[in-house]
């Protein structure tokens, strides 16, 4: 037997636990090499620095993230919306935004503008418009 063929028992033991046909997928990372790179998964933060300036993206999906206090050296985790902006991973933690985007109940796959409006203390504040 080969080393790409499982037995019926791990077969068995690996469907009880996802239900990922690994037969496939096996035969899948056979091909790897002759896959090119699509996307880079991994998300880069996206900042609006000037009031006025905005984005389009494609909202993906929500991401809990680690950061670490400047002032107090804790870290803490916080949650960030991803948006898919030119073939690009972006993700944005600000508490505004972040509430925006759940207040407004918009799926993941929906393409949406958000701008910088203003800033009160730390705090900066966005607007989500829908795109269509």
């Amino acid at each position: 037997m080969d080393n790409t063929q499982l037995t019926t028992q791990e077969n068995t033991e690996l469907a009880q636990v996802s239900d990922v046909n690994f037969q496939e997928l096996i035969a899948q990372s056979e091909k790897l090499q002759d896959l090119k790179p699509v996307i880079n998964l991994s998300a880069e933060y996206v900042e609006l620095e000037k009031v006025g300036e905005s984005f389009r993206g494609i909202y993906i999906g929500k991401q809990r993230m680690q950061v670490t206090d400047q002032a107090t050296g804790e870290t803490r985790d916080i949650e960030g919306v991803r948006f898919l902006i030119d073939k690009q991973v972006k993700i944005n933690a600000g508490v505004v935004l972040v509430n925006e985007v759940e207040r407004s109940g918009i799926n993941v796959g929906t393409p949406v503008e958000v701008t910088y409006h203003s800033k009160k203390g730390n705090v900066k504040i966005y607007s989500l418009t829908l795109l269509g």
